[in-house]
């Protein structure tokens, strides 16, 4: 009776183990899917020019990512502008990096008075709606022959603001997806 039980054990314990592996692969599978879904928003390279009291930086924003980024903004603490691009492709025949000139003259308020938080902003979505942000931080540095502050923004060190959805939710997205294409 020992040995059966042992048996028994051992067939529950061997088909549970297969189980849970073919789990485990069909949610890795629907992560990776999700993730090749997902866009990706970054500074690649950015350029400053300074003529007198004027100093224009230009980040080139490029999507990295897998999927299209939808309602692209562009914004900096202290800057009355922003820029603005409906969509952004990744790698492939519609890819494009976008230059976005930043003209901070000597009347904008990043210039003149010293920020407590400052920050280069991206702001997208993806192809179900889900924000995404990303915060490159900007530190103030005091020019002491004009009086006004210069910027330095910190590319290595970005802040990333990403929705996590629940393994469900990806299902769902994903099957919405594939029955809209």
């Amino acid at each position: 009776m020992d040995w059966l039980l042992l048996i028994a054990f051992l067939v529950v314990l061997l088909i549970s183990s297969a189980g849970g592996f073919a789990l485990y692969r069909f949610v890795r599978k629907i992560q990776q899917e999700f993730q090749r879904h997902q866009p990706a928003l970054r500074i690649s390279n950015m350029s400053a020019m300074n003529a007198g009291e004027v100093v224009t930086v230009t980040p080139e924003v490029e999507n990295v990512g897998g999927g299209v980024a939808h309602d692209c903004i562009v914004q900096l603490g202290g800057w009355e502008g922003n820029f603005a691009v409906k969509s952004m492709y990744p790698k492939g025949p519609r890819y494009q990096r976008h230059s976005v000139p930043i003209v901070l003259g000597q009347d904008a308020p990043i210039r003149r008075k010293l920020l407590s938080r400052c920050y280069l902003r991206l702001a997208y979505r993806d192809r179900w709606k889900q924000r995404y942000e990303c915060w490159y931080p900007v530190a103030q540095a005091k020019n002491v022959n004009t009086s006004l502050y210069d910027i330095q923004i910190d590319l290595s060190h970005p802040e990333l603001t990403e929705p996590h959805p629940s393994f469900r939710e990806m299902w769902k997205m994903l099957r919405r997806t594939s029955s809209n294409d």
